[in-house]
């Protein structure tokens, strides 16, 4: 297995949701985070539970849309931690306009920009160096939407985690080489922030019989450890419960 002690993990959207959970189950096994959002109190917050653990907790405040922003967070995490061992690109967003009729073109260009094109960025100034040092790890959080375009997801959402899918398959087209992997992991329904976005949100009572953003972190925790030697390409992780969605 890889021994994840000691590593350097950039995580976006690591506020809340996926991203916290990832962040904490990471600093958990000794790896020092590099911890990216918008929401800096979120992050400081964060940072404050990390560090009695006696890893490291560097808080980059970023939206991960602005590419000047996405550029001086990956400097700033080279800067105090070092190489960046694994990236785990987890930002994430949705709008409640979800047709093709109600979708603006501003709905559409903001849910390209942090749920695809962000990803992109942080690749595209990670991976070389990555690849100069002959190993690192990309996991790349996308959708059920991936696999299965809908209309609940979205015709934004679902093209961009469509995307995401896309970007994984060239990055270890890229990188694979190179001792550098990417997963892609799927995860269907969760109970997090982001189904208050749909137009009609699920009950607290339907969120309890979810997955949680736990399930996904133990998730990612597991790509990034998985020896070297071995890539898991793919993952999709859906609900036990087949009725919730």
């Amino acid at each position: 297995m890889n021994n994840l002690s000691g590593q350097s993990v950039l995580i976006t959207g690591a506020s809340s949701g996926f991203g916290e959970a990832i962040a904490w189950q990471f600093a958990q096994v000794g790896a020092h985070v590099a911890l990216v959002a918008r929401r800096e109190e979120k992050l400081r917050a964060l940072a404050d539970r990390i560090e009695p653990l006696g890893g490291r907790a560097l808080v980059c405040p970023c939206d991960v849309g602005d590419e000047a922003q996405v550029r001086a967070s990956v400097e700033k995490t080279f800067t105090e931690l070092g190489p960046i061992d694994v990236l785990v690109n987890n930002a994430g967003m949705n709008v409640s306009n979800r047709s093709i009729a109600d979708t603006t073109t501003a709905d559409w260009r903001q849910v390209l920009d942090v749920n695809l094109i962000s990803a992109y960025l942080f690749t595209n100034l990670i991976l070389p160096r990555m690849k100069a040092r002959g190993v690192g790890t990309i996991i790349n959080v996308a959708s059920r939407a991936a696999n299965y375009p809908s209309l609940l997801a979205g015709v934004a959402y679902s093209s961009a985690k469509m995307g995401m899918q896309a970007l994984n398959q060239i990055t270890n087209q890229e990188g694979n080489p190179h001792g550098v992997r990417a997963c892609v992991i799927n995860p269907g329904v969760a109970a997090t922030p982001i189904l208050d976005r749909r137009p009609s949100p699920p009950p607290q009572e339907a969120r309890k019989l979810m997955m949680q953003a736990e399930d996904i972190a133990a998730t990612v925790l597991y790509a990034a450890s998985l020896s070297p030697r071995a890539n898991a390409d793919r993952i999709d992780l859906y609900p036990t419960n087949t009725e919730v969605s």
